[in-house]
């Protein structure tokens, strides 16, 4: 009764079917064997229920048998067939599409409008060689014609944004005779043109059925439905004619094309000489700088030795060790302290080579220059030894962060400082002939200031040989440091810490289901409601102790903290670079008894920094990561997982001064997934910057030579690409020169085209309004405080009322209007604009600073040149076309998009340089924008982040395509068309190459 050809294991559920069915064969035949050959009727009753309920399941086992064997075979050129009472049901395979589905939107005769889009026609899916099985036509890919065929139409009308293409059945039922219902569906379809499908069956689904499936054929007929069910509304050419690249037409009369002329041949003529030869010199611009000079460094007469002794007032486990290490420094020019978070050697070891110095040769130079990665932790070492050593910050020890100094140069011996203020020595004192020793703490970081300070360091030991160095870090591959720098030898300092009792994921004491399911994903998240719920069990059943809580970013640390504040009974305290000085010294007070301590922060509370009273450390394995796509060119930022030397780390802070707890929200199996270490950072950053810099330091040596001597050295491709933009900004010649522009650049603390752009600003006659937006877009801490969502359309509110199509004007005028009220010395309506516009003052002071930096470094190197004027600072347009000179970075407007295969119109696209969509924030001005006077968005920042799958661009400016043509940084062509297919005609043709 049944065959196959070439069909393989049924599923379990198609052979108990059959078996089913064959079972109840059997039984009704030994039933209709019992009876007697004279009960006729009986038999025939009997076998006419046999035949009957094999017939109702032999069209679904057909279609199972068909689906199986096409899933097993599908990669296979093979033809599937199920042969069932003589009926052929065959199953082709699926034809090679190698082109993108569209038709034609149209409501004429149907011959007229529909025709295929390819010269493939493409088999039924399911095809009955019998005539009485219409539903298997289609069965295949459409399982279920009635949904399939309701969707298809939602989504036309969607599309079409006309709510009468929907459609819905129409019922009507007779009786054909007693007892026996005929059901009558009807669709009346109103695309591709308007005509009404009906189908009649028994019952009512049947009939809807079948009449759902006569409307998909015939939309299959005539390629108006995908192969997943979807409208086809476009034809092929008009996606084509809509997404080729279309050439901006500009119309200018003669004499704006002899300005621009004119103008070319001014610059050509006049500025460029002028600028070339230019004697720039490189300057370190260190702001509030303390001058470090060589006849102050004896000891004052009225200071004895034991001024600048080491002071203990706690034994650490580097105390045991101060001799050794004294006596190994004496020995050595640089040394690796590998030292236990907890044994104190950032406090300890500069007090310990200032003692050695007393005792040695106190007529020599010294001066301790002790390196941070973040300048909370230079400041709050310098607060913390000075209150060890009963002395006033700067007397003996003191910090130089940028802006904020406090350093004596008569009596100071130790600077504790950043990474960057060293860094800025080296450019004017490559050698370092005033310092005596360069402590380097915290190398485990590896950001990119310190792989290129090590490299330097390296350099100035092999020429200073007064110079000595110490290595140190809490998880420090000593090894490869000792190896780097030519075997120095490692200090072993064994750590302390008071117990720590750790719980992972699996054994926290409350249940977090939603992280438990997070760990298991490869996009690590914050659940700060389970985050919460574990500060709270902490908070109600521990004893005292504040709790220290990691998280990934700014976002996060706000959302938990707007949590928690409801409590009464606790205080929370941020930190993050964000925030002011004052306010992340918090973290250290001591809050009121009975009151417990939160402190919220990122992984900047990692290394260097201790909070006397934190017993409990939770730490979520999140951080953020930014990362430079080289592919590219732009930062991609999203959460990641933390590496184990982090997350001992933090485990370390839970017992710095006491027993403590530390929380781990990720499993131990999460754990040992981790890295071993964080990348270095040289690896993951964009080179621009760092190869503009190395020509200061390598003498213009080239630049994959100069980076290949870092420690781990980048790729090369990442370097040439640093190199060729560097090029293409006139920063560096074909030699790999500094261009005397490019030795301009070289002193602002600046990305080189936002530099280069401060430059134009004075060629443009313009200083002072690109001088304040580009300084003010480039920090990253910004001018306004923490919003939400519902905030972030208050800030677009806000900035709309100072210009309703440009972030960087309606930035810069409340800057300025900032200014004017500080200005007239009233603090009160100061503080009552902050609070109305949600301006941070702080931030705006440190901005201020910036900007009279980089504006008293243009008036003093550029003045000779080109004297500093605001000419034409009113000139809005000519402000953002200047700033796009620079940045040479614009969001393109397109009126069409392309989802899953399905063309929208009508809508409003914004791509990059690269042709990445992209999104802007909602506090932007141009946040949903409708209406486009310009197709071209300027924009200084983009993020990019592959969890979202977007780039987001939080701040652009709608600029005129005429800026675009003419403030392009490539070469611009003047092509005079005098002909056009024959046509005499007199017009001009602008390209950039």
């Amino acid at each position: 009764m049944w065959s196959m050809l070439k069909v393989t294991k049924l599923p379990i559920y198609c052979s108990r079917r059959f078996s089913n069915t064959c079972q109840q064969n059997r039984i009704l035949k030994m039933k209709m064997e019992n009876l007697n050959l004279n009960d006729s009727s009986n038999a025939r009753r009997l076998k006419q229920k046999a035949h009957d309920r094999l017939l109702k399941l032999r069209n679904f086992l057909a279609m199972d048998i068909c689906n199986h064997a096409s899933k097993e075979f599908e990669m296979e050129n093979i033809t599937h067939a199920v042969v069932l009472n003589n009926t052929t049901f065959l199953r082709q395979p699926k034809p090679i599409e190698n082109y993108r589905f569209f038709a034609t939107k149209s409501n004429t005769n149907v011959n007229d409008s529909i025709f295929p889009l390819n010269d493939t026609v493409s088999q039924p899916p399911l095809e009955s060689v019998s005539e009485d099985q219409p539903l298997l036509k289609i069965y295949h890919k459409f399982p279920h014609p009635k949904n399939i065929l309701h969707n298809f139409f939602t989504i036309l009308s969607e599309e079409l944004k006309d709510k009468n293409l929907k459609i819905e059945p129409i019922y009507k039922s007779e009786e054909i005779k007693k007892g026996v219902m005929m059901w009558t569906a009807s669709y009346n379809l109103k695309w591709p043109v308007e005509m009404k499908i009906t189908a009649r069956a028994t019952s009512k689904k049947l009939a809807s059925t079948k009449a759902a499936s006569d409307a998909i054929n015939f939309l299959q007929k005539h390629n108006k439905i995908s192969t997943e069910g979807m409208p086809l509304i476009y034809h092929e050419r008009e996606i084509k004619k809509l997404t080729k690249k279309k050439e901006t037409v500009i119309n200018l009369d003669k004499t704006v094309v002899d300005l621009l002329t004119n103008i070319t041949q001014v610059f050509d003529k006049d500025l460029k000489p002028l600028v070339e030869s230019t004697n720039f010199k490189v300057d370190n611009l260190l702001e509030d700088e303390t001058e470090y000079k060589s006849h102050n460094l004896k000891i004052p007469n009225y200071l004895g030795i034991q001024a600048y002794m080491a002071k203990e007032k706690i034994k650490l486990p580097i105390t045991d060790f101060k001799d050794s290490f004294i006596q190994l420094l004496s020995k050595h020019n640089c040394i690796i302290v590998e030292g236990k978070p907890g044994c104190g050697k950032s406090s300890r070891v500069p007090q310990y080579i200032l003692e050695s110095w007393i005792h040695q040769d106190r007529e020599a130079l010294c001066r301790i220059a002790v390196t941070q990665p973040r300048r909370i932790a230079a400041i709050s070492l310098a607060n913390r030894v000075s209150n060890e050593r009963d002395e006033p910050v700067g007397h003996i020890v003191g910090y130089q962060v940028r802006l904020q100094a406090n350093f004596q140069a008569k009596t100071g011996r130790i600077v504790y400082c950043t990474t960057g203020i060293l860094l800025r020595h080296l450019q004017t004192d490559p050698l370092l002939r005033k310092f005596s020793h360069i402590v380097l703490d915290e190398a485990h970081e590896r950001d990119v200031n310190t792989d290129l300070l090590m490299n330097l360091l390296k350099r100035a030991l092999n020429e200073n040989k007064n110079l000595k160095l110490v290595v140190m870090s809490a998880t420090i591959n000593a090894q490869a440091f000792s190896d780097y720098f030519n075997g120095a030898p490692v200090f072993n300092v064994p750590g302390f810490t008071f117990p720590i009792k750790k719980y992972f994921l699996e054994h926290l004491p409350v249940n977090c289901p939603k992280t438990l399911s997070m760990c298991k994903q490869d996009k690590p998240q914050i659940i700060h409601e389970e985050v919460k719920q574990l500060i709270q069990y902490i908070h109600e059943t521990k004893p005292p102790g504040a709790i220290l809580v990691f998280l990934p970013g700014w976002e996060d640390l706000t959302k938990l903290e707007k949590l928690l504040n409801r409590n009464n009974d606790s205080a929370v305290y941020l930190l993050h670079s964000k925030l002011k000085d004052s306010e992340q010294y918090r973290i250290f007070s001591k809050p009121p008894p009975g009151i417990r301590k939160i402190i919220l922060t990122t992984n900047i509370a990692e290394t260097s920094i201790t909070i006397d009273d934190v017993v409990y450390v939770i730490d979520t394995g999140i951080h953020k990561d930014n990362i430079f796509d080289n592919d590219k060119g732009i930062n991609v930022v999203d959460n990641a997982w933390i590496s184990k030397a982090s997350a001992n780390q933090r485990t370390g802070r839970a017992g710095r001064c006491q027993a403590g707890e530390a929380f781990h929200m990720y499993s131990v199996e999460k754990f040992e997934e981790m890295t071993n270490y964080t990348p270095p950072k040289i690896l993951t950053t964009s080179l621009t910057k760092v190869v503009l810099d190395s020509k200061v330091y390598s003498n213009n040596m080239n630049a994959c030579q100069f980076l290949n001597n870092l420690i781990t050295p980048p790729e090369e491709i990442a370097i040439q690409r640093a190199v060729e933009e560097l090029k293409q900004l006139e920063l560096l010649d074909q030699d790999e020169h500094l261009t005397p522009l490019g030795r301009t650049l070289i002193n602002f603390q600046l990305e080189p085209c936002l530099a280069k752009t401060l430059v134009n600003g004075v060629l443009f006659k313009c200083t002072t309004p690109i001088v304040d937006i580009i300084t003010l877009f480039s920090a990253e801490s910004g001018v306004f405080g923490s919003v939400t969502l519902t905030g972030k359309d208050a800030l677009k509110r806000v900035k709309s009322q100072y210009s309703s199509t440009s972030d960087h004007l309606a930035l810069m005028r409340l800057y300025e209007k900032w200014l004017e009220l500080k200005e007239s010395e009233n603090q009160d309506v100061v503080e009552q604009f902050c609070r109305q516009t949600n301006m941070v003052s702080h931030k705006l002071d440190f901005l201020n600073k910036l900007v009279n930096i980089n504006l008293n470094y243009l008036h003093t190197e550029l003045y000779h040149a080109m004297p500093i004027s605001d000419q034409f600072s009113d000139n809005d347009e000519l402000v953002k076309a200047v700033l796009y000179s620079g940045t040479g970075t614009v969001l393109e407007h397109r009126n069409w998009d392309i989802v899953k295969n399905r063309l929208k119109t009508n809508v409003n696209v914004l791509v990059t340089r690269h042709n990445h969509k992209a999104t802007i924030s909602p506090e932007s001005v141009n946040f949903k924008r409708k209406k486009f006077p310009s197709n071209f968005l300027v924009y200084i920042n983009e993020t990019r982040s592959n969890i979202r799958r977007t780039t987001i661009v939080r701040e652009c400016s709608l600029i005129p395509t005429i800026s675009v043509l003419l403030f392009n940084s490539n070469e611009l062509e003047i092509l005079k068309v005098l002909f056009i297919r024959c046509f005499p005609i007199d017009k001009f043709i602008f390209r950039t190459t």
